[in-house]
């Protein structure tokens, strides 16, 4: 596979969990909707990793460690917001732990995340093109 092809695949692979966010978020399954806005936002990173340094992105779901090995110079509100993202991946996915992603996946918050999430996406997507 070519390295344009496997670009593609992330993109494809984003772009895929962003649509399941969004109608997850229709449906008002907002704890089931931010783990897929992780998963949108961590393959489209993997994308960007392919396709400036052309190799394997670290296998992670810590966006914070994937956008530092791109070696990109971030903000600490940048930081902040991956690292919290990042936490809905895991968040999601342990039972014991899951109680306090449902608490916090409110309308608000879920809608809030969104839109910070989409703003990374697009300063990222910036990035691939």
């Amino acid at each position: 596979m070519t390295k344009d092809e496997i670009v593609k695949r992330w993109l494809e692979g984003s772009e895929d969990a962003w649509m399941t966010a969004q109608s997850l978020f229709e449906s008002k399954r907002f704890h089931h909707c931010l783990f897929f806005v992780q998963l949108a936002l961590e393959k489209l990173i993997k994308a960007l990793t392919y396709h400036l340094l052309d190799d394997h992105p670290v296998s992670t779901h810590n966006l914070v460690l994937l956008v530092q090995k791109l070696n990109l110079n971030i903000s600490i509100e940048m930081e902040l917001q991956l690292t919290e993202i990042s936490a809905f991946n895991i968040s999601a996915r342990y039972d014991d732990i899951k109680q306090a992603l449902y608490k916090k996946a409110t309308l608000e918050y879920t809608k809030e995340w969104m839109d910070t999430t989409e703003k990374l996406m697009n300063y990222f997507r910036s990035m691939v093109k």
